[in-house]
């Protein structure tokens, strides 16, 4: 159940050819939002980082989907993120 917290951390769509996990961007789909580390938690309650995995959403609690679930876009991501 969203409490509505969320919103003041909703992130926009980034510009470019750069997709939303790749800048770093995790969707909650409890909330139905895009949020990035500052909206999140990880699971002994410290601030989540860039780097960090396991973010929870601070608005319900709920895990957040950091990487797609498409196998496409997965590989898509992978093969970025290995050529930077």
């Amino acid at each position: 159940m969203c409490l509505e917290i969320c919103k003041q951390y909703k992130v926009k769509k980034p510009t470019g050819k750069v997709g939303r996990y790749e800048s770093g961007h995790a969707r909650c789909q409890t909330c139905e939002i895009w949020i990035d580390h500052n909206g999140c938690i990880l699971k002994d309650r410290t601030p989540a980082t860039l780097d960090s995995l396991g973010w929870t959403c601070k608005c319900c609690n709920f895990r957040v989907r950091q990487k797609p679930r498409s196998l496409v876009y997965k590989e898509k991501l992978r093969d970025k993120k290995q050529s930077s």
